[in-house]
């Protein structure tokens, strides 16, 4: 079957309680003070091991993001691993510049789920009012939760939360894709981590491997988080986005990024490029969708993210 992925963005609407000061890019930030308020609501024993837990299969921290599930519920591709990609990405608003909140105002945070992780949205709202507890940056700063909206690729937009009370918002639609271009401009909005900087781009950069790499997190989050198996050929789409793709670009690797105070270091990339899609239409649907899920790994966090423009 074709790609039949429901997924819906969560915007939520805070309000500051102390000054708080937020990088232009928050979401590592934002990511961490959520996972441990998730984990605090979720967790028996919080220093054991998810993969330890007997109770792992129905644990929300456990799935949301750790994307542990059962091996029955896993694809073909999927079915040797531990654990699937996780069904939850943070997904909020870039800005220029560090920015400053005053108290008492508003600011907005979003994430992203997939398929049938929306039926978590309680536990994600309630998670996220405990992160606002909980405070944010070295100050920890509090915020509360004003209100929760629904949104995504489709653009419409549904109330999920107001004055406290949480409304049931159903399941979101399998994503409808739109008709290829011929050409697309693929522009790094975060960037994209590679933690191995001796083969990636050994041989140039020709936008090959990273389009490979959404495909194969699109194949491994399909069946785990909707039930249908998908059905693609994916000797033909290696043999698609392994040939030359790259028409023009601007694509900088910058070493030894750190986006926290821990040891482990990176190569950054970042930039534009754009690629020929006429005769490759097969890769459009993942690439497209890739928009919402991000480029591996750490795109949990918010990095690898990208938007796509149409080029004439």
């Amino acid at each position: 079957m074709p790609i039949q992925l429901p997924i819906a963005e969560y915007r939520f609407t805070c309000r500051a309680i102390d000054p708080i000061e937020l990088p232009a890019f928050a979401d590592p930030l934002l990511y961490s003070v959520f996972g441990l308020a998730l984990k605090q609501l979720s967790c028996i024993d919080q220093q054991q091991s998810c993969h330890d837990c007997s109770l792992r299969f129905q644990c929300d921290f456990a799935l949301l993001l750790r994307g542990i599930i059962p091996a029955d519920s896993r694809s073909e591709i999927a079915g040797k691993m531990h654990n699937v990609p996780p069904p939850l990405v943070f997904h909020s608003r870039l800005r220029g510049c560090e920015i400053r909140i005053p108290v008492e105002s508003l600011f907005p945070l979003s994430l992203v789920l997939v398929g049938h992780a929306n039926t978590k949205i309680v536990a994600v709202i309630q998670a996220m009012i405990r992160a606002g507890e909980l405070g944010i940056g070295n100050r920890r700063a509090r915020f509360t939760i004003v209100e929760t909206a629904r949104t995504g690729p489709e653009g419409l937009e549904r109330l999920v939360m107001a004055d406290g009370e949480i409304m049931a918002p159903g399941l979101p639609v399998p994503v409808r894709i739109p008709e290829a271009p011929s050409r697309v401009r693929v522009s790094f909005l975060t960037p994209w981590l590679l933690p191995d900087t001796r083969s990636e781009l050994k041989n140039g950069f020709n936008g090959g491997k990273m389009i490979g790499r959404v495909v194969r997190r699109i194949s491994l989050m399909h069946e785990p988080y909707t039930g249908a198996a998908l059905k693609a050929d994916f000797k033909q789409l290696a043999a698609l986005y392994r040939t030359s793709l790259l028409l023009d670009g601007d694509i900088h690797a910058q070493k030894n990024y750190r986006y926290s105070s821990g040891n482990k270091r990176f190569l950054a990339i970042s930039g534009w490029f754009d690629m020929e899609l006429e005769g490759r239409q097969e890769l459009w649907a993942y690439l497209f969708l890739g928009q919402w899920l991000h480029v591996p790994k750490i795109a949990a966090k918010g990095f690898g993210r990208y938007r796509l423009q149409a080029v004439d």
